[in-house]
């Protein structure tokens, strides 16, 4: 099996310009950041659902939903999420693995009904996670090379997500398609603020999930709009994008927001493993 090797650079460049914003806000919207995850070494599902009302671009506070009804339904089982005050999302474990049906997401709030429907998504287990000895053009930056095998399936779609970095739950997301190595070995190459990822802790995780073409699409439509770094790749973005959850009661008052099912792998490194010198 051929093993094709793919070194990414990126080069961020930016200007200052001061100008003046006028903003209006009339448009209040539910957000809907919804999951299912599986580890592909368990046989249980993570049930995990944020949702919060959209507010003025420059506001920096969520506002939270914890009254609403939450479940998720599989064949003839109905689950019930319940609200964790600490975390701020509806949670439950589900024990029903099922890679043919459906798993329905089911939201009342305020009189509204939003539904969604999605299956488990395989994921292929990540192999490696090792330090690279390229440098970046950015000072701080130390490499990372991560190594997995696409299936023989065309049509696969990946996220990946890394971190914890700096203060706070937030990690940097790459979404990724096979075109290239349907097949194939694949390693590629991610670099890291060396000083930002291990700030509170000596391990760096990766993590894998498989998403669908629709979900893949979605992404990139909202990282070019909004970025990544509130460390919720699927909540708003600063303007509207239309994501797979549906209002069935009011169709034109869609909520905004991401419902996915999928197996996940992680891999930890620790800066232990680094090569001699980068964190000296």
């Amino acid at each position: 099996m051929k093993k094709i090797i793919l070194l990414i650079f990126l080069v961020l460049q930016s200007c200052e310009k001061v100008i003046d914003i006028e903003t209006s806000f009339s448009d209040q919207r539910l957000v809907i950041d919804a999951e299912l995850t599986k580890n592909i070494k368990e046989n249980i599902i993570e049930a995990k659902v944020i949702l919060s009302k959209t507010a003025p671009y420059f506001d920096e506070e969520i506002n939270f939903i914890n009254d609403a009804l939450v479940q998720i339904s599989i064949g003839d089982k109905t689950i019930k999420l319940d609200f964790n005050n600490e975390k701020n999302y509806f949670f439950a474990e589900i024990n029903e693995i099922d890679y043919d049906n459906n798993y329905i997401l089911y939201i009342k709030y305020d009189g509204e009904v939003y539904l969604s429907l999605q299956k488990l998504l395989k994921v292929p287990k990540i192999e490696s996670v090792t330090f690279g000895k390229r440098k970046s053009l950015i000072k701080d930056e130390v490499e990372m090379l991560i190594t997995f095998t696409d299936p023989p399936t065309s049509g696969d779609y990946y996220l990946w997500k890394f971190g914890p970095k700096g203060e706070g739950n937030k990690y940097d997301y790459l979404a990724a398609r096979d075109t290239y190595i349907n097949g194939n070995q694949f390693t590629f190459s991610f670099f890291i603020d060396k000083y930002e990822y291990f700030k509170n802790d000596d391990y760096v995780t990766t993590e894998l999930f498989g998403i669908t073409k629709d979900c893949y699409n979605y992404l990139n439509i909202l990282t070019s709009q909004a970025g990544t770094q509130s460390g919720r790749p699927f909540s708003s973005a600063n303007a509207i994008v239309k994501g797979n959850i549906y209002n069935d009661l009011n169709p034109e008052n869609f909520p905004l927001g991401y419902f996915r099912v999928s197996e996940f792998d992680y891999f930890s490194i620790s800066k232990k493993n680094a090569p001699d010198g980068i964190f000296n």
